[in-house]
């Protein structure tokens, strides 16, 4: 059942980025001269509409599924590489080390490097806009002859973590920097220095520029993970959101499970937080799928880990997105199953997530008072019997504006008892 069809993920990750857009502005462009594209927006992931609403309105995706006017060519041997080659993602930069897009760009990915050791490949490609930055060739430079030597990263560590130092520099003097900063890499420096003053990588900068350009990437940093268009602003936010909701694509369902839950049986939710435990009741007779679902995920480790990612005090506070965005899901959407016998007239209500008809996932939410506004509208499966308390005792978290922030409370395993 795990899913493999990346023709959906892609459509998935593109309505999940548009949704991104809110939080960001576009990232300014270091530009070689080329119109910028314009991007998208839309509004704020919200709680969403009713279930009795009816579904928004279609959200238009682009119908050239590539933003450059030829392909970008295939990853290959002769590009810088950082992570194991099977990563579950790859991000793919163009830049230009004089661009200062590109210094806070790397500062963001060496950090998700040291984050995802495993799961994450950068692959960098140079995009020196000779006709923007008068020292993007030699810094390039710099860095091919370092790479030559096994030093491209501790080059393209130096060349932006002491940007400032030669940014202001002419090229003259940003070339004798660079024979001194360079000093504590292990190189050959004799070769490094002829490398730089006979202009040895100067074609091969010239190249790469052209090869970009006509590809038509109008600006640097241009980026893609696992060959899909970055098209947000590379901030820290917006990337660690990114490769979250990428990793977790591989851990999706193709469709609902089979029904192997019994509607007669009691079923206890023991579930254990960093904070103490909470214990819930669950419905199997009036959300008969919604129950199954939710032991299936549970019994397959789906939910260890999961902040709890919105809290509204007083209100609700919702789980079950192991990604901490709100954007995630387990690739599959269930039915509405509204029991007319249960309502939200009272607190400790386990509810799915619903952002319109037959949207649920994972995600749910526990309501921390009454909230007779949401009757008749979203799956009720359960609720608490035990640990409401840990639950009103939350502070306030949106999932997006304080995903890099450790979430006060968290999943760590869930154990399903059946009478």
């Amino acid at each position: 059942m795990v899913r493999e069809n990346r023709w959906i993920l892609r459509h998935f990750w593109t309505l999940c980025g548009i949704m991104l857009l809110c939080l960001s502005a576009c990232s300014p462009f270091s530009q070689p001269s080329v119109p910028q594209t314009m991007e998208p927006t839309i509004s704020a992931a919200k709680l969403g509409p009713t279930s009795t609403s009816p579904p928004p309105s279609p959200i238009p995706i682009p119908v050239n599924p590539t933003p450059t006017l030829m392909p970008i060519a295939p990853i290959n041997d002769d590009d810088w590489s950082r992570g194991p080659d099977t990563a579950a993602a790859t991000l793919l930069v163009y830049c230009d080390f004089q661009s200062p897009y590109c210094v806070d760009l790397a500062a963001v990915i060496l950090e998700l490097a040291t984050i995802y050791p495993e799961d994450l490949r950068i692959i960098y490609r140079q995009y020196p806009l000779l006709t923007v930055h008068d020292k993007a060739s030699l810094a390039g430079q710099a860095a091919e002859s370092a790479g030559q030597q096994g030093q491209f990263w501790a080059t393209y560590s130096l060349l932006n973590s002491d940007y400032d130092e030669w940014k202001d520099l002419d090229p003259e003097s940003f070339l004798e920097w660079l024979l001194v900063a360079t000093k504590h890499l292990d190189l050959d420096h004799q070769q490094f220095e002829e490398d730089l003053r006979g202009g040895r990588f100067e074609e091969s900068m010239k190249e790469s520029f052209i090869n970009a350009y006509d590809a038509g990437i109008n600006g640097t940093p241009f980026i893609f993970l696992n060959e899909n268009w970055f098209r947000l602003n590379p901030t820290q936010l917006n990337l660690e959101a990114a490769l979250r909701l990428e990793l977790l694509s591989f851990r999706m369902y193709e469709s609902l499970p089979e029904m192997a839950i019994d509607p007669e049986a009691s079923y206890l939710v023991h579930m254990q937080l960093n904070i103490g435990e909470v214990v819930l009741q669950l419905f199997p007779k009036s959300a008969p799928m919604a129950v199954n679902s939710f032991v299936f995920l549970a019994e397959n480790g789906w939910f260890n880990g999961s902040p709890f990612h919105r809290v509204v005090p007083g209100k609700y506070v919702q789980t079950g997105d192991p990604t901490g965005t709100g954007l995630g899901g387990p690739g599959y959407f269930l039915p509405d199953e509204i029991d007319p016998d249960l309502d939200f007239n009272q607190p400790g209500i386990a509810a799915l997530t619903s952002t319109g008809p037959s949207t649920s996932g994972s995600q749910f939410f526990i309501t921390l008072s009454p909230l007779p506004e949401l009757n008749g509208t979203r799956t009720i499966f359960g609720h608490v019997v035990k640990g409401l308390d840990l639950l009103r005792e939350l502070e306030g978290r949106d999932p997006l504006e304080d995903l890099l922030t450790p979430p006060q409370a968290y999943i760590e395993s869930i154990r399903i008892e059946v009478k």
